[in-house]
């Protein structure tokens, strides 16, 4: 109940920003592989995803999230949810804030569960280059509660204002349940939009590695976004700058 009071109250705020709305509304595909130590488990992953930034002098907020399906090779099936919303304070080249976020993945049976929250920012190299880095902590539930930890490291270039190359690294920590192992995740990633018309095509890889157990998971994904508010991708960009993922199973299956 705490956790979705929590998440209501960072949506209501983003809802109540006097500043118009800058964001996407997409359709994304990912094709997985998922190796926990027995055969490759094979995943279909198609999910529908928002953006939506806002801003004033001085300060800034989003709200973002997706909602989908996970089917596995294996005869697995899985619905889908994430939600995240972030605050933060900007000045020049740099913003700071916070974040808290939400993710579920529900087979009928067991489910997934995700809650993050935490601290995050951004710092502009030049005017065509970004740093981005978040630091989170939650909890994972699946029936047994295992606490996450990680910290993630990005970067975005944009080579002209409609084309963006990215990419990120994080290290991670699962503790709880008679678990306790380090975790990694990396992936690069781009977006370009050719047309006239606000609509653009991504592009990715995500990986995710459980180190103490030899575990691991890669998603490849393409997308394509209708984007509001005008401008530019690199407007859009700077108006809702944040993707910051949830603890466990959003990075397993690549559902962010």
């Amino acid at each position: 109940m705490k956790k979705t009071a929590l998440l209501a109250a960072a949506a209501a705020l983003m809802a109540a920003s006097p500043a118009a709305a800058n964001g996407y509304i997409g359709l994304e595909y990912g094709s997985g592989s998922i190796d926990l130590g027995g055969p490759d488990v094979d995943t279909d992953v198609w999910q529908g995803e928002f953006a939506a930034g806002f801003g004033g002098p001085g300060w800034g907020g989003q709200i973002d999230g997706s909602i989908g399906n996970v089917e596995a090779d294996s005869g697995g099936d899985a619905d889908a949810w994430t939600l995240t919303g972030h605050l933060w304070c900007s000045g020049g080249n740099w913003r700071f804030g916070g974040v808290l976020g939400a993710s579920q993945l529900s087979d009928g049976g067991t489910d997934i569960d995700d809650f993050i929250y935490g601290i995050e920012g951004t710092y502009d190299i030049s005017p065509n280059a970004q740093l981005i880095s978040s630091l989170t902590g939650g909890e994972t539930d699946s029936g047994t509660s295992i606490d996450t930890f990680n910290w993630d490291f990005g970067a975005n270039f944009f080579p002209s204002p409609n084309i963006r190359i990215g990419g990120f690294f994080g290290i991670g920590n699962l503790d709880g349940g008679g678990v306790d192992v380090d975790t990694s995740s990396f992936g690069i990633n781009g977006e370009f939009q050719p047309w006239s018309a606000p609509v653009s095509i991504t592009l990715g890889w995500n990986s995710f590695e459980i180190d103490d157990i030899d575990a691991n998971s890669d998603v490849f994904t393409i997308g394509a976004r209708w984007n509001f508010g005008g401008g530019t991708l690199q407007d859009r960009h700077n108006a809702a700058p944040f993707d910051t993922n949830t603890g466990f199973g959003s990075r397993l299956y690549g559902i962010w």
